[in-house]
């Protein structure tokens, strides 16, 4: 008998990369409002997993941002415009994560039956995630 199961939160429990993606896309719209939000998710497929400075500068390039990035570097107080893009990336991250409908609407109905079994049976269900804990409270809160 199974007496303990450790679950991924990103990726498995809710698909965080795709929100990583909306977010990204988001952020390049709003610097470059012209730009097709569809595109920059296609784009950010390719650099999937990488780091976030990777994953900000290939996007940065692919779609011209640095100009509109290198304008809001002073508003954060950042030394490159990579780092200005992650900046407006992360607020932006920040309101998906406190929007319910959107956690909910991109979790992974099969894993999360899983947990509540594994809950059921298991005498000790355990997290591993490299997120923050406020949004791994907040999503887990969201997710019940």
């Amino acid at each position: 008998m199974i007496q303990a199961m450790i679950f991924d939160l990103d990726g498995t429990l809710i698909q965080t990369e795709r929100l990583k993606a909306i977010s990204y896309a988001r952020a390049a719209a709003r610097l470059r409002p012209e730009l097709d939000e569809s595109d920059v998710i296609r784009a950010f497929r390719e650099v999937v997993g990488r780091s976030r400075s990777e994953v900000a500068h290939y996007l940065v390039e692919q779609f011209g941002l640095d100009e509109a990035a290198r304008q809001r570097m002073a508003e954060f107080s950042v030394d490159t415009p990579w780092q200005a893009f992650v900046q407006v990336r992360l607020g932006i991250y920040h309101e998906l994560l406190h929007d319910e409908r959107m956690i909910l609407d991109y979790q992974w109905p099969h894993n999360m039956a899983l947990l509540e079994a594994a809950r059921r049976s298991c005498r000790k269900v355990g997290l591993a995630t490299m997120s923050y804990c406020t949004q791994v409270r907040r999503v887990l809160g969201i997710l019940g």
